[in-house]
């Protein structure tokens, strides 16, 4: 079971080229778990931007996965007000349609809700597991 008010992203499998993150998000009331394939060079990229929200940016998006294709996970990150507060819209999919089944299935979106102060403790996380493809890394949010 998920911890309530967490975003956690795990690296689960790896070869040379890349590497599978299982995605759990849980905001308290919706929770929903993905898996979806990445390389390093981009979770890094967006680590280099998150370092500088919420102060240097209002808003800032990572993806992967292939939107309306079998799994896909994007976070948003915003400022809510000026208390240090900030929002992070979750969407996640999977096993989305096939040819043989086009019905949507598997279909998530939620929001948690953080203190800014968190997020550079995320930010070391997500980096260490980019470099090593390797652990996780789990942003808190307020409960």
């Amino acid at each position: 079971m998920l911890n309530d008010n967490q975003l956690k992203l795990e690296a689960i499998w790896k070869d040379k080229h890349m590497f599978e993150l299982r995605i759990s998000a849980n905001n308290g009331r919706y929770s929903g778990i993905t898996e979806v394939y990445e390389v390093s060079d981009s979770l890094l990229e967006f680590v280099t931007g998150l370092y500088e929200f919420p102060e240097g940016k209002e808003k800032i998006s990572y993806s992967c996965g292939v939107k309306d294709g079998y799994a896909f996970f994007r976070m948003d990150f915003y400022r809510i007000g000026r208390s240090g507060i900030c929002g992070v819209l979750v969407t996640m999919e999977e096993s989305v349609s096939t040819e043989y089944r086009k019905e949507e299935k598997h279909k998530l979106s939620l929001e948690l809700i953080i203190e800014s102060h968190s997020i550079p403790i995320f930010c070391r996380e997500l980096k260490n597991l980019a470099v090593n493809q390797n652990g996780s890394a789990v942003l808190m949010g307020i409960k």
